[in-house]
């Protein structure tokens, strides 16, 4: 089976608006994100309000946010989670042997994180079920039911893309039903067009349902499966771009900072992962406007100064950052912003304590 998505698997601006006020409200300048990801036109709530989203460009926002707040929830959750929280289970999954053993491995670890029990995995003589019982979970808008569901559904969506992603195709192929707790499909928004299995509406959990005796099958093996996106959302994004047949007309630039932001830091293996010589990825990067060596500046100064900002020592951050000694990374600091990390930490202290 190959799964492939149909055209009309969409996100409203008006459900990203939420997440984008929420990190405005932690202090995440919205408008800066959307430009550096190549989405200058979301950057007013009017724009957003007439707007559509592919799902892998919805998590790709969500998952930037989520980067920049080190908040695997985008701070849609009380309850934060670490943004290494997704390589660390991506990490576990990649060593399961069935669909099963990878269902098993996703509760315990969400469930060890959040610290509460709001996963479970229940096996009959004819299926394998991930139940998600989300009704004391501590949403951040709890208030707003519709949004809550929203964020209830995309959460299905990216552990059923992240299941498929790691299994070879398997999840996709062994998916008998998805249960949601919508309570109907009446008006059913465009991004649940994303699911190819019978879904039941107006139940009191969430569920992923899948086939007893392909759940307990074998998965290819992990040199069989791409490994080399680490997280939950770097894995979910590869994977529906992939999917995705309207994914053409995302930025290469955007594409290569994905790729930097999950730890791809060499032009040629950025590259490879794109499919396309290092001579076009210049060439591609040239005609907007950019290059690789200022992309790979940016975010070592975004991450340079966001650990500074949270009150990392310089030798840490320099260690962070791989560079060979303190001294390099002073000079490479200083260049980016015209002082030393030292000084605008103290800088940045200084201002923090006068607000």
């Amino acid at each position: 089976m190959r799964y492939r998505l149909q055209d009309a698997t969409l996100v409203t601006g008006r459900q990203l608006e939420p997440l984008l006020q929420e990190a405005e409200r932690s202090g995440i300048a919205t408008r800066k994100v959307l430009k550096s990801l190549g989405f200058e036109a979301l950057g007013s709530p009017a724009e957003r309000a007439q707007a559509e989203l592919r799902l892998a460009d919805y998590f790709r926002i969500e998952g930037e946010l989520a980067r920049q707040l080190d908040d695997l929830t985008a701070h849609l959750s009380e309850r934060k989670l670490t943004y290494e929280t997704g390589a660390f289970v991506t990490a576990q999954m990649g060593r399961s042997t069935t669909l099963n053993e990878a269902l098993n491995n996703l509760a315990q670890y969400f469930n060890m994180m959040h610290g509460e029990h709001y996963n479970t995995v229940r096996t009959t003589g004819r299926t394998v079920s991930l139940i998600i019982d989300d009704s004391a979970f501590p949403y951040t808008m709890r208030d707003d039911v519709e949004m809550v569901r929203f964020i209830g559904e995309c959460v299905l969506i990216k552990v059923h893309c992240l299941l498929d992603s790691l299994s070879g195709g398997l999840a996709a192929k062994a998916l008998r039903r998805v249960t949601l707790k919508r309570p109907s499909a009446a008006s059913l928004p465009s991004h649940l067009r994303f699911w190819q299995a019978p879904v039941s509406f107006g139940q009191s959990n969430y569920e992923l349902c899948f086939d007893h005796e392909l759940a307990h099958s074998q998965m290819p093996p992990p040199d069989k499966i791409d490994l080399t996106a680490e997280g939950v959302f770097s894995r979910v994004i590869d994977y529906l771009d992939q999917l995705d047949p309207s994914q053409a007309h995302v930025s290469y630039t955007s594409k290569v900072l994905d790729l930097i932001r999950n730890g791809v830091v060499q032009q040629d293996s950025v590259a490879h992962r794109l499919s396309v010589s290092v001579a076009t990825l210049r060439r591609r990067l040239e005609q907007e406007n950019t290059n690789f060596r200022e992309l790979i500046s940016a975010h070592f100064v975004e991450q340079a100064t966001q650990l500074l900002q949270k009150g990392h020592s310089v030798s840490h951050v320099s260690d962070v950052l791989n560079y060979s000694d303190i001294r390099a990374f002073n000079r490479a600091f200083k260049r980016w912003r015209g002082e030393t990390p030292a000084q605008y930490a103290r800088r940045h202290a200084a201002q923090k304590q006068n607000a």
